[in-house]
């Protein structure tokens, strides 16, 4: 059976709080008890203790008999209680209601003890005399024989105490059921303001599971819940731009698909044609055919590329690599790309070691990059290639006059399907893929933009 964290944390609270208050009443009512018990049997040693100093000192030469009835008088009128005088033999000798005299007392606890230890000792029980708990002091008295002491017994009934403390024990109950109340309340509230928006959360988590993101959690409190529906909410926005970064994707690869395949396809019925004679025409299409072929082939080949980086297929062929001789010898194969473009080449290389890496892989950077560089630079601009290293990385710099990327777009242009001027040709997968490549090389590419764009590749010498 399922349990909802509100059964489980008002559930836990309620055992807490009710264990704790249980526990301090506990404590607090024995404490209690003890003090007002402790309190009587001090007060009747006390009074013992001063009745026996007393006859010791004027009395101790007499026989105790003679003095019983003062002892106990004294005794009952200091402290309102029954009061014993027992004789070395233990039996009682006179008792303030009225015990028979010769009883024998040793029966009890505390009388046992004194004969034994020559000490006070206290006990509580009930006697065979009456039905009520009592709480009795025994106190040695010696004469001058000094062999055995006589005892004066003071006892006293702790039914008005016990009833008291009935009562004070229902006030106790009272108060700790009004308090596991009113926390019950308080926790119930304050559970409340962690389950409601949870479950708020909750839903809305489902309406986007359901593809509706349009739906945004409430923020109420700037706690870790008000965290999770900021992170909710963001997830929201990133998956709706996702979306929308897919749907253009979709659109532009239908676009560049559609572009080369109606040249192929209106070439291909054309020179299908018996009445088509002119052989320079001919020429021309054939050309434009494999040229748009080619166009595709490089179109579908990036896109399992990327397929393949998504997926975490993609094994680097590590090799010694020479980047100064890699990147001249992909300039000059698009050197008359920049001729065409009427676009000046800047090469600027300095003496590097060679490192490891894929020469295929980095090549696909280096020419995805210098693709963008030309594509997005007018006639009349300047392309800058340089090469340097520092202690840890060779540092590959690409630098053009174009149009540079706006601040807006600059964080995003790494991120797949992203295209910065949607109505340029491309993927918007090419960048993603060379900063995949990068990375499986140990490297970073970074992107400035303020006049032109600065494209710089850092690879690890190790």
């Amino acid at each position: 059976m399922k349990r909802s964290i509100k059964t489980r944390l008002l559930g836990s609270h309620f055992i807490a709080i009710f264990l704790t208050v249980i526990v301090l009443e506990i404590i607090c009512f024995i404490s209690i008890k003890n003090y007002y018990y402790k309190n009587i049997e001090e007060n009747i040693k006390t009074q013992a203790e001063n009745s026996s100093q007393f006859y010791i000192k004027h009395f101790s030469n007499e026989d105790i008999t003679l003095y019983a009835d003062d002892l106990i008088q004294n005794l009952y009128n200091a402290t309102n209680a029954e009061v014993q005088v027992i004789d070395k033999e233990g039996k009682l000798i006179r008792d303030s209601l009225g015990i028979e005299e010769g009883t024998d007392m040793e029966v009890y606890e505390d009388v046992k003890y004194v004969f034994k230890n020559r000490k006070v000792y206290e006990w509580i029980g009930t006697p065979n005399y009456t039905n009520e708990k009592c709480i009795s002091i025994s106190y040695p008295i010696w004469d001058y024989q000094k062999d055995k002491p006589n005892i004066i017994r003071i006892v006293v009934s702790l039914k008005p105490t016990d009833i008291f403390l009935d009562k004070l024990l229902m006030i106790f109950i009272a108060a700790g059921v009004f308090m596991i109340t009113i926390i019950s309340v308080v926790s119930i509230s304050i559970s409340n303001t962690i389950i409601t928006p949870i479950n708020s959360i909750t839903n809305i988590a489902k309406k986007m599971a359901e593809g509706n993101f349009k739906e945004k959690a409430t923020k109420k409190y700037n706690d870790e819940i008000g965290i999770l529906s900021d992170t909710l909410n963001y997830m929201a926005d990133e998956i709706l731009k996702n979306e929308n970064l897919k749907n253009e994707f979709i659109s532009s690869i239908s676009h560049e698909l559609r572009t080369p395949l109606t040249s192929i396809k209106g070439w291909a019925l054309t020179l299908e044609r018996k009445d088509f004679t002119d052989e320079r025409k001919r020429a021309e299409g054939l050309d434009i055919i494999v040229k748009e072929s080619e166009r595709l082939s490089n179109l579908v080949e990036d896109l399992l590329d990327f397929s393949r980086f998504q997926a975490g297929r993609i094994a680097l062929n590590i090799e010694e690599v020479d980047l100064n001789e890699l990147l001249s010898r992909t300039l000059n194969e698009l050197e008359p790309r920049f001729e065409r473009n009427n676009i000046s080449l800047d090469r600027n290389f300095s003496e590097i070691h060679n490192i490891k890496g894929d020469k295929n892989r980095l090549k696909q950077v280096f020419i995805n990059i210098l693709d963008n560089a030309l594509k997005f630079t007018e006639d009349g601009g300047i392309i800058s290639v340089g090469l340097e290293n520092n202690e840890k990385n060779v540092i590959i710099s690409i630098k053009d006059t174009g149009c540079g990327i706006s601040e807006e777009d600059l964080p995003n242009v790494l991120k797949k399907f992203y295209k910065v001027h949607s109505n340029k040709p491309g993927s918007g997968i090419g960048l993603a893929v060379c900063d995949e490549i990068i990375k499986l090389h140990h490297g970073k590419i970074e992107i400035e933009s303020e006049f032109g764009t600065i494209v710089r590749i850092y690879l690890a010498y190790k």
